[in-house]
């Protein structure tokens, strides 16, 4: 069967394919457009534009920390359903393109990181290799974020990865200090674990926006001022209110320790070692 240039049309129509992938299918499949549809979706080539107005509220967190406990990654790799979220081919995409951003070791280039050749088939690229996985699982995927984490140059330090039963939420930390390598590990991992079920806004107090501050008091002290308290009184219950209600709670080093809280992290973290430090805390989730 002759492949014209409507035959063509028509595919693209309904793929949204490239024109040459689609003249190339249908010559592969002799002009039978059902044979061609299955060749444009075994490629990859029906073309996530197809799906751009769907949403990609699910989805995965994956991650790891180097063998050697100085490095580590996180990717959130998003798609339309659970069901496609809980299908071993995507996790698997998900764990190849972070062992690709940890090998590209270049964190905030996308771009980049997705024209570099695919671990599986270093024929394609990454963005080729989720096109592919676009077209077998037949909804949108969106690769958007991801993390990377080093212990900084010339320190003692060791980096952690949590990521949460569901998949849905990853913490990693990147902790310094002159205390053995295994005590900062266990430190970590307990931060990383606070953190995935607290989400922290800030590691310290110092990261605020001062005017973030102000504008707390001052809603906190009209709270009280209309509650029937004094002008003088109702600045000491707003600095109470927005000590304990925001930044105990917002705020990582001082959020109260989920094993413990009578402990700070920053308690737990001196127990350990007083020049301890976070040098780099990341937290990904799924929906966030």
């Amino acid at each position: 069967m002759t492949v014209t240039p409507q035959l063509i049309k028509e595919l693209r129509d309904e793929t949204s394919a490239g024109f040459m992938d689609c003249k190339k299918a249908l010559e592969q499949a002799e002009g039978d457009m059902e044979q061609a549809r299955k060749i444009l979706r075994e490629k990859g080539a029906v073309v996530a534009s197809k799906r751009a107005d769907r949403e990609t509220n699910q989805g995965v967190i994956v991650g790891f920390a180097a063998e050697d406990m100085k490095s580590g990654v996180m990717v959130d790799m998003r798609c339309e359903t659970d069901f496609v979220a809980r299908n071993e081919e995507f996790v698997a995409l998900a764990n190849e393109v972070a062992k690709q951003a940890h090998a590209y070791g270049k964190e905030g280039d996308l771009q980049g990181l997705m024209e570099q050749p695919s671990l599986s088939d270093t024929n394609i690229t990454v963005a080729k290799r989720i096109e592919i996985a676009i077209g077998k699982t037949g909804e949108k995927i969106d690769f958007t974020n991801y993390a990377i984490s080093r212990v900084p140059d010339g320190e003692n330090g060791v980096v952690d990865v949590y990521i949460h039963h569901n998949n849905k939420v990853g913490v990693m930390v990147a902790l310094t200090g002159s205390a053995d390598a295994e005590s900062l590990r266990a430190v970590a991992h307990e931060i990383a674990i606070q953190g995935a079920w607290s989400a922290p806004k800030f590691v310290t107090r110092d990261e605020i926006d001062p005017s973030v501050i102000e504008a707390e008091l001052q809603i906190e002290k009209q709270r009280a001022l209309n509650e029937g308290k004094p002008e003088n009184v109702a600045e000491n219950i707003a600095k109470g209110r927005v000590e304990k209600g925001f930044i105990q709670q917002a705020v990582l080093l001082e959020q109260r320790y989920y094993r413990d809280d009578s402990l700070s992290i920053a308690d737990l973290m001196k127990q350990k070692g007083s020049d301890l430090k976070i040098a780099r805390f990341a937290r990904l989730e799924v929906g966030a």
